[in-house]
């Protein structure tokens, strides 16, 4: 079991490098017209360093209380978090750089959330190297953190969640880990029950991919993860939730594409029911909902919205799910590590593959590997932030 989870672990070295992206539509000359109904514009790329070597995670919040959502991204070999503190503007200060002080490189996946419910946004990295383990940074509200004891009972992470899963008003924490899905119950002033270990559904059950919804329809929030190491093609695997912080047995699908490594949920049909986007290794689908907490998994109910014909070895696939157009319909963001595409399709087409109306496609620097999407400028779109671990650089690309 020891070398499967060893195998599982040096995925992760690879595969948490790659974790969420997406990029760019640029625009020249003056300035741009309007897009038409139903496409989408960016304004010219802008190319940060990410204040550290091999940039992983991305995510955004206010960290200074300002009310605008600022950067924040691990570097995982200079054992650093990155923070841009946002100007107001969509433009951004120069990073703020902290060291985590574990004995070991590798830091690894971080989430953000208000653990101590203080109105500035806290961090929680899990790290990879040394004696691994959950770390909660807690903002100053100048772009530097606290750091606190380790969560106690975490082993890091490939990916997390924050929700309140019991209801008390208090941000929780989901982990997916190496062999357990972990659930830690938020006490509001920064700390955490110790996680309650949920056994592997498959084994050995190396959970890249996570997401947390109501999937079942008794608004309750449930866990959906997929285990990137159980069989050449993964599987899926559902832990209804109590509504109390604690799960259900696991339920179990096999998947039927290799190496599912990234998740994002949501109601993509408008039906109700929530739907899962899931990146593979060269290619992504959404596997429908039928709200029971079940999903349709055969290849031929899957919808298609990337696909790479030419793969490389480091093809992994991250994936995302906003409302780029912003007409109330999901659309589908995928990042191609290896190949260094970007992949937006609108909802309109989704089951379609570039080249296609509505889909749309930049070839960019290898090295995608993660991202993250909200309003950075006050103007009501959403705006893109992506990580890149090989050129050492954040990428910002603001809606038009």
């Amino acid at each position: 079991m020891s070398g499967f989870r060893e195998t599982a672990r040096s995925r992760i070295v690879q595969a948490c490098t790659f974790l969420l992206a997406v990029a760019f539509c640029g625009c020249g000359g003056s300035a741009p017209l309007p897009p038409p109904p139903n496409s989408l514009a960016f304004s010219p790329v802008v190319n940060l360093s990410s204040g550290g070597t091999k940039p992983g995670s991305v995510v955004l919040g206010d960290f200074n209380g300002d009310g605008t959502l600022d950067i924040a991204v691990s570097n995982f070999t200079s054992n650093t978090v990155a923070v841009f503190l946002n100007n107001g503007n969509g433009t951004f200060q120069s990073p703020i750089v902290s060291p985590v002080q574990i004995s070991a490189m590798g830091i690894g996946a971080i989430a953000a959330g208000d653990f101590n419910q203080d109105g500035k946004a806290d961090l929680v990295i899990g790290t990879m190297g040394g004696a691994q383990a959950d770390i909660v940074l807690l903002s100053k509200g100048d772009g530097t953190f606290t750091e606190l004891a380790p969560i106690p009972n975490s082993f890091g992470f490939f990916h997390a969640r924050v929700a309140d899963l019991n209801g008390d008003g208090h941000q929780d924490l989901v982990t997916g880990g190496n062999g357990n899905i972990s659930v830690f119950l938020g006490h509001g002033d920064g700390t955490f029950t110790g996680g309650a270990l949920s056994p592997a559904a498959s084994f050995p059950g190396a959970y890249f991919g996570i997401d947390v919804g109501d999937f079942n329809g008794d608004h309750k929030p449930d866990i959906v993860v997929c285990d990137n190491g159980s069989t050449p093609t993964g599987t899926l695997v559902f832990y209804a939730g109590n509504g109390d912080g604690t799960l259900q047995s696991a339920t179990t699908a096999p998947l039927v594409s290799s190496f599912p490594g990234s998740l994002a949920g949501g109601d993509f049909q408008g039906n109700g029911k929530r739907d899962l986007l899931i990146g593979f290794f060269s290619e992504a689908f959404i596997s429908l909902g039928n709200g029971d907490g079940t999903f349709q998994s055969s290849l031929s109910s899957l919808i298609p919205v990337y696909s790479n014909s030419n793969p490389t070895p480091s093809d992994w696939v991250t994936v995302q799910a906003a409302d780029l157009n912003q007409d109330g319909k999901l659309d589908a963001l995928v990042a191609d590590y290896g190949a260094g595409i970007l992949n937006l399709t609108l909802n309109g087409a989704l089951g379609k593959v570039a080249p296609a109306t509505g889909v749309y496609q930049f070839t960019l620097a290898p090295g995608l590997s993660d991202m993250a999407v909200g309003d950075l400028n006050g103007d009501g779109r959403p705006d893109i932030v992506i990580s890149n671990s090989l050129t050492n650089q954040i990428y910002i690309l603001l809606s038009q």
